[in-house]
């Protein structure tokens, strides 16, 4: 928040001096290439022509005569002929300001290049020279890409096909009318939701013919939405030969010859008094509350999240009052969910894009570290099988996730429902447990950090339209060094039943920890029961160590939900408990990792070996009988564990 306080008195700032600043505003970017690996020397006949182009650009650039666009050439004698220079400028747009461009764009290339032939663009113009003609030919290199570092931030394929419309509309009416203000010029806005607009802008040399101009125009659109700006709120491509740009705020002033003259009114001494003294005490106030807005924001952040808040991060922070509009202030009706650290919502932006909106739980010491925690992990995280974060939100004591909206909410909606368990066929069960494997695989091994979830369970695994697994809440997460093995804590929070017996009783946490609760899941979807609620009939084992049971009896199929009995892979169920019994080992240093999970579920010509006795620490004892057959793995340990 502090980042956009800046930002809004950098633009005070900037009407400030506009308003009352005499001269005129520099180029706001620019880019230069010096394109030919032929030099020049210094002292030679190249150089001295060279000097007297591009002085004689700088002064036809002033010239409006010249409308926007001048070609010239200094002629060396026949006896000399490769020390003729060619150049030209052409103004991008209807700038007030080509003849500062200009002039700024020669002295840049004077100082900058040494070669026979140099390039360079910037927001405002675009001046070029060169040892060979080229003013009737269409060229596209060299280029160069403008692109913003912030992404479209709502339905990527509404605003592609927007810009599309934005694009072909500038070539066709580039196409139609082909002599514009001489300057083959289109500029055009496009409304791209509610009251936002696109502006686009389509430029070629005059020199070019019709068709070479249509060729170069459609080529540098192509470059600019398939691989310069792709997804980008804004973006350019300039060529030598041609210009496109499109931007959501208007980027060019009035069209030049529309200034009129006009007498100046008795009145206008008055305003011309008055307006400056008004400007000058809104621009200080402004600057005075922003300030202190700024301040106390700073603080709050400090307080909350320490110094590591980055420009990363503010970039996904999104307005309180657009949250509240999207979720209907909030209302119950809007309600999807219930956590720990909050309520979850449903919410609809104007252009119907539909998001997920956690509301941590307000004046909560423990909900702003783990606000902290979930923005500065999810933000670096990338996967299919993860759950994006779109943005967030914070407002005094408010706290706020925005995330990718789920149809089909999360695993247990389905697996623990009586009617919705049904829904979940075999194949869909199976397609889950191999997405949260892989979404797991890439916590722990394929991302930039290393992160444990801790608090895996089927309420954080979250169904796409297409029933893909994506693991989500990460509030309890940890970051560990990349071949850090274990780590440990003294404040242990987590679901009780999914948490592995060294994290519950020691506080120690690690790889296998996730690897333990996954287990838990295998067990949980194949069976369609909660392992901390199970108690099969005459037994008083919890789900672990009944399928424990089961498979050292042979008679595993019976864990097999009711609803799938019809129609299921016995190879897969096999091989799928026998990896869950794998995963929920006691000793932690027999559970596999997720690495020879997702080997496990790739090859199936690969034996799995024989698990040991599961972790019991959540109910009584086993049956002595079970407990006899174990004896080539040694007797379980009871444990007892607080209820979080």
């Amino acid at each position: 928040m502090a980042y956009n306080v800046k930002q809004k008195l950098f633009s005070i700032t900037l009407l400030f001096c506009i308003i009352f600043s005499p001269t005129e505003t520099a180029s706001t970017f620019s880019h230069y290439n010096c394109t030919n690996i032929q030099t020049y020397n210094p002292k030679s006949t190249y150089k001295i022509n060279l000097n007297t182009l591009l002085s004689t650009l700088s002064s036809k650039a002033s010239d409006t005569l010249n409308h926007g666009h001048y070609n010239t050439s200094i002629i060396s004698t026949i006896d000399e002929p490769e020390d003729t220079v060619y150049g030209s400028f052409m103004c991008i747009g209807n700038t007030n300001h080509c003849g500062e461009c200009v002039r700024n764009s020669t002295k840049t290339l004077t100082s900058m290049c040494d070669s026979k032939e140099g390039i360079i663009w910037s927001d405002e113009c675009l001046v070029r020279y060169s040892n060979r003609s080229f003013f009737d030919t269409m060229e596209e290199s060299p280029s160069w890409c403008v692109k913003d570092s912030i992404d479209y931030q709502g339905p990527l394929d509404g605003f592609n096909k927007m810009l599309s419309s934005l694009m072909v509309d500038l070539v066709t009416q580039a196409n139609g009318d082909s002599k514009r203000n001489f300057t083959k010029l289109v500029l055009k806005k496009e409304i791209y939701y509610e009251d936002k607009f696109l502006y686009g802008l389509a430029q070629c040399i005059p020199s070019l013919s019709n068709d070479n101009c249509m060729k170069c125009l459609k080529d540098a659109i192509e470059y600019l939405q398939t691989s310069c700006a792709r997804g980008k709120l804004r973006g350019s491509v300039l060529y030598p030969s041609c210009v496109v740009r499109y931007d959501p705020n208007p980027f060019f002033p009035l069209l030049r010859g529309q200034e009129k003259v006009n007498r100046v009114p008795r009145y206008s001494i008055i305003l011309h008094v008055l307006v400056p003294i008004f400007s000058v005490t809104v621009f200080f106030f402004t600057y005075y509350v922003l300030c202190r807005r700024a301040r106390k924001n700073l603080k709050y952040h400090r307080e909350n999240f320490g110094e590591d808040i980055s420009s990363e991060v503010h970039s996904l922070q999104f307005d309180f009052d657009m949250i509240r509009l999207a979720t209907n202030k909030f209302s119950d009706d809007n309600k999807i969910g219930e956590g720990g650290f909050g309520d979850v919502y449903k919410g609809m932006f104007p252009n119907g894009f539909e998001i997920a909106v956690k509301r941590l739980i307000r004046n909560s010491s423990q909900g702003a570290v783990e606000f902290k925690n979930e923005v500065l992990l999810i933000a670096k995280l990338q996967h299919r099988n993860l759950v994006r974060l779109l943005g967030f939100c914070i407002q005094r004591n408010e706290k706020i996730l925005i995330y990718e909206y789920m149809h089909n909410k999360s695993l247990d909606y389905y697996l623990f429902s009586p009617e919705n368990h049904k829904k979940l066929t075999w194949h869909a069960r199976y397609k889950i447990i191999r997405g949260i494997a892989r979404g797991i695989l890439y916590l722990h091994e394929d991302s930039h950090l290393k992160i444990i979830h801790c608090d895996l369970k089927p309420s954080n695994i979250l169904l796409d339209d297409k029933m893909n697994a994506k693991i989500s809440d990460f509030g309890l997460a940890r970051i560990v060094a990349i071949d850090q093995m274990q780590g440990n804590t003294s404040i242990i929070a987590g679901t009780y039943g999914y948490m592995s017996p060294e994290y519950a009783m020691l506080g120690q946490f690690s790889e296998k920890s996730d690897v333990f609760s996954f287990g838990v899941i295998i067990l949980e979807i194949i069976s369609g029961k909660r392992n901390v609620d199970y108690n099969g009939v005459n037994s008083i084992d919890d789900l672990v160590s009944h399928a424990w049971k089961k498979w050292w009896e042979n008679r595993q199929l019976e864990l097999l939900d009711s609803a799938l009995i019809y129609s299921f892979s016995e190879r897969e169920v096999n091989r799928c408990i026998q990896i869950g019994l794998l995963c929920v080992q006691e000793n932690p240093d027999r559970r596999p990792t997720m690495a020879t999970i997702a080997l496990y579920f790739n090859c199936d010509s690969i034996d799995l070996p024989l698990p040991q006795q599961p972790a019991f620490y959540m109910r009584g004892k086993i049956e002595s009988k079970v407990a006899s057959k174990k004896s080539m793995t040694g007797q379980p340990r009871s444990y007892s564990v607080t209820r979080f």
